[in-house]
């Protein structure tokens, strides 16, 4: 997918409405004032007083009953009309649509496509000008033949007749509607092909967005990968063979709302520098996902901006903390001899990292109190905040922090190397294609089995050795337990070889005196910790794994790998001269499925909302003009709304290419690139900028007051593509926007229709 769903902000609409209706309302009640002086001079506030009033008089007394029967009226006229016509070339479309919409030849999942966007398009499209004609030509329509002139009579009002037309024209949409979306829906499963799986292709995805940043060759956090040179820079990319990674973070991963899996779908884009052969483009790139969780990670990432902190910043990644110690003693040197290694700019990056990254990670631990250790990041990152180029004082004090996140960082080494573990798990490696065939789709189950590296290796010894020491099962007579094999082989899924592997090493540092026998139990003798101890046989070598297929563990997705119900996935391409394109939207956790039928009633319900507000503008705008100058203003507007609207806001955001109209007009005229610009002095530059600033704000007036119609075509985006139509996105803004115009429209028709001469010209 190409799209970034956002959440629609309600607040925030909200806010504009009422601001936007505000502004409105007091230009409609300032022009009353001026139009009633003009026209009845020193009388004139009386008379607008008397008219607000009575309107607003109207507007409290409307009668439901009296609504209903005028849209009883409007059905029976859109009846008489033979609105339901429509449904009949409908008909006649889905009976020879299937003929040509689709090849045989065709790729499945792209039919079913084709079927969708073909039937929403097609109802869309036949109801639309049916009730823009009606909506436009009704009330001139009754003006004309004078049968308004029998309603106003009675105790109906006036804004009663505008609400009566338009709940009867949106009744009869909504009927026609739904006869066209249920023979619709029911067409396209008869159209699926005969190979389909309809579990895969003729359903609604649930997609789970994370956020998205890269990993550079350094293995450094940034914002974008790397420019391949492709012009469209949606997708940034990832370098074969080497550190780059893309890097999601997805939030509210629980088994509650995952289920007892993962499942990710990705979309990503192969680039090649190297073609290969005809087989290896056809079976595609080699990518791989690794789970990651990795606190030192989080915590140190971006610490090591610049070149003078960065080996610093490598060492506390690698959870090597009494190497960080002394690289920071050495760097509080350098920053008195040679503060030029450590500029403004590096030292205010370090002070925001400390801030923002550093500290809130350390003090978030719940099983070690790290609270020392994050004041002396803080003490530091102040410190590198308030550097001045020059300033000796200023490196003087940094040079002193520093040295002082020294001493802390050497005195709890060890309890930060305990604290802060990392755990990665690599998944099976799987193929990125440049000619697709459909997403790539993998599930996952909870509990993954995976070879553990060095430090996963001493960690998982020394939680389980240590806990069998606790229960009193590691000695027995003042010697090793001979049940210690047993005990790791059958409880702790250690293989028998690599069961006995730990029984000699542990009884070789017993030996030693490393360790030493207390009655049932066995303690390390310097006091230091389990993990400490199986992290120094590890990096010795002494417990390489008999099992050829390594030190095989098992890790719970939602135990072991999350964070605060955050996940890491890691993305790399393994083939080198190879590159991977990736999007924020190219990846996503896959929720249970929903069915085609409720995300379809979604995207019906959308179109119906649109042709709800094409049938309120139309009417609106009927209750000012005649019904050909009606029909065209209301088309007009929606086709700007539809086609333009989006290109209107960027026009005024200053995003678009090109610049305003006019200097856009003069790049045409003079034939040059947008990049270069217009070939004029600074004069006429100077009135083109006016000239458009002029435009721009005619245009976010227009932007302001035109609706949206792209809003309500989104759903059907969504279910073209198989997802299902998200509420927060989707329908939620297009019932927004629909209801925001809805409203105002009332009122404005009703006190036009009010002050309008009612005798036919």
């Amino acid at each position: 997918m190409d799209f970034d769903p956002t959440p629609y902000n309600i607040g925030l609409g909200l806010k504009n409405w009422l601001s936007l209706v505000g502004i409105i309302a007091g230009l409609g009640i300032l022009l009353g004032l001026v139009g009633s002086f003009a026209s009845a001079g020193g009388g004139g506030g009386g008379l607008f007083s008397n008219g607000i009033s009575s309107f607003f008089k109207e507007l409290a007394s409307i009668s439901p009953r009296r609504v209903w029967a005028l849209a009883s009226l409007t059905l029976k006229e859109a009846w008489r009309r033979k609105a339901l016509l429509v449904f009949v070339v409908f008909a006649v479309l889905l009976m020879f649509a299937g003929w040509f919409l689709t090849d045989s030849n065709d790729r499945s999942d792209l039919q079913i496509n084709v079927h969708i966007t073909f039937m929403l398009t097609t109802i869309s499209w036949l109801i639309l000008p049916v009730v823009m004609f009606l909506s436009c030509w009704g009330i001139p329509e009754d003006i004309r033949i004078r049968s308004l002139h029998t309603v106003v009579t009675k105790p109906a009002r006036r804004v009663e007749v505008v609400l009566g037309r338009m709940l009867g024209f949106s009744i009869m949409s909504t009927v026609i509607l739904l006869l066209m979306g249920t023979v619709g829906y029911i067409w396209i499963e008869r159209q699926a092909p005969k190979d389909l799986d309809q579990g895969k292709f003729l359903t609604c995805r649930v997609p789970v967005y994370g956020g998205l940043f890269f990993l550079d060759r350094q293995g450094m956090p940034t914002s974008q990968g790397l420019n391949v040179g492709d012009p469209w820079l949606y997708r940034s990319f990832v370098e074969g063979n080497s550190r780059c990674r893309a890097v999601w973070m997805f939030n509210e991963v629980t088994p509650e709302k995952l289920g007892n899996e993962l499942r990710l779908e990705s979309r990503f884009e192969a680039f090649r520098t190297i073609k290969g052969s005809a087989d290896t483009i056809q079976q595609g790139l080699e990518a791989q996902y690794t789970l990651v969780k990795n606190m030192r990670e989080e915590a140190f990432s971006s610490f090591g901006v610049g070149a003078g902190l960065r080996e610093v910043a490598e060492a506390l990644r690698a959870g090597d903390f009494q190497s960080a110690a002394e690289l920071l003693d050495a760097a509080a040197e350098r920053m008195q001899s040679s503060p030029a290694d450590f500029p403004q700019v590096d030292c205010q990056q370090v002070a925001i990292s400390c801030a923002v990254q550093v500290v809130p990670v350390l003090r978030n631990f719940k099983d070690a109190d790290l609270g020392d250790v994050a004041d002396a990041f803080l003490v530091f990152g102040d410190a590198a905040n308030s550097v001045k180029t020059g300033d000796a004082a200023s490196y003087s004090e940094l040079s002193r922090a520093c040295a002082s996140l020294a001493e802390t960082v050497r005195k709890r080494a060890d309890d930060m190397f305990e604290s802060m573990p990392k755990l990665e798990v690599p998944l099976e490696p799987f193929r990125v294609s440049e000619y697709h065939e459909g997403d790539d789709f993998i599930t996952y189950p909870r509990k993954l089995k995976y070879v553990a590296d060095y430090e996963g290796t001493a960690r998982f010894l020394a939680k389980v050795v240590s806990g069998i020491s606790e229960a009193g099962k590691l000695a027995d007579g003042g010697e090793l337990s001979s049940g210690l094999v047993d005990e790791l082989s059958e409880n702790h899924g250690v293989s028998p070889v690599n069961a006995e592997l730990v029984f000699d090493v542990v009884k070789s540092e017993i030996d030693a005196g490393t360790l030493k026998v207390d009655g049932n139990k066995v303690e390390i003798a310097d006091g230091s910790s389990w993990l400490r101890l199986f992290d120094r046989l590890v990096r010795e070598e002494k417990l390489i794994s008999r099992d050829t297929a390594g030190w095989e563990m098992e890790a719970d997705i939602f135990d072991d790998l999350t964070v605060n119900d955050y996940l890491r996935v890691e993305v790399a391409c393994l083939n080198d001269q190879m590159f991977i394109g990736m999007a924020r939207a190219d990846l996503f956790l896959r929720l249970p499925d929903r069915s085609f039928l409720a995300g379809f009633s979604k995207a019906l319900l959308n179109i119906g909302l649109m042709l709800s507000l094409v049938i309120v503008l139309g009417v609106t705008a009927s209750c000012v003009v005649k019904g050909p100058v009606s029909f065209f203003f209301t088309l007009t507007i929606f086709v700007i709304g539809q086609f333009f609207h989006q290109l209107m806001l960027k026009i005024v955001a200053g995003s678009q290419e090109g610049g305003g109209m006019v200097e856009s007009a003069m790049l045409i005229f003079q034939h040059r690139n947008p990049s270069v610009g217009i070939d004029a002095n600074e004069g006429t530059e100077a009135v083109v900028k006016g000239l458009d600033w002029g435009v721009n704000g005619i245009l976010k007036i227009a932007s302001n007051i035109i609706p949206d119609f792209s809003t309500f075509s989104e759903a059907s985006a969504y279910i073209e593509n198989g997802f299902d139509v998200p509420w927060s996105t989707s329908v939620l803004p297009a019932i927004m926007t629909f209801v925001g115009f809805l409203i105002p429209c009332v009122i404005i028709g009703a006190a036009c229709l009010k002050f309008r001469e009612l005798e036919a010209k």
